[in-house]
């Protein structure tokens, strides 16, 4: 390989995580959701008659230590500043379709939908404490979350 295609090579492999970094349309506060501890092992498909019945993985901001006790109890209520980000997957496109993100504020969680445009970006709707959705998170096991942790 000439110095030419090498020095691609490595600007390839620099702009690539650079671009991942920073998704068109969602606040800096998730820009990077994914380096963050992963809730489920698999990619859940539990729910196909819910709200949100499609493949998807669910990320919060906090480590392994902050969620679950040393006897493997789940430690809630959460603190204020969590953030889960569950992303939505189409598996006929393989690619992440919609974010969904809630945040604890003021003890209370914040809903919000970020939906993947045409160009790639994502376009967000804010629903603050929605009934619909704190209705039917009212029923999750944990803090208003329905997935906990799953050890590795």
């Amino acid at each position: 390989m000439t110095r030419l295609g090498i020095g691609i090579a490595v600007a390839a492999l620099v702009a690539v995580p650079l671009a991942l970094a920073q998704p068109a349309g969602v606040p800096p506060t998730i820009s990077d959701y994914w380096s963050w501890t992963r809730l489920n092992i698999d990619r859940s498909t539990d729910n196909p008659t819910g709200a949100h019945p499609q493949s998807k993985d669910i990320y919060i901001n906090l480590d392994p230590a902050e969620i679950v006790a040393a006897g493997g109890q789940p430690i809630v209520p959460f603190p204020e500043g969590t953030i889960v980000v569950k992303e939505r997957n189409d598996a006929g496109r393989l690619l992440v379709d919609r974010l969904y993100m809630m945040e604890k504020t003021g003890g209370a969680w914040v809903y919000r939908v970020f939906d993947r445009q045409a160009d790639g970006s994502f376009r967000g709707q804010d629903y603050g404490t929605a009934n619909f959705c704190r209705d039917c998170h009212a029923a999750a096991p944990t803090d208003f979350v329905f997935v906990q942790f799953e050890r590795r």
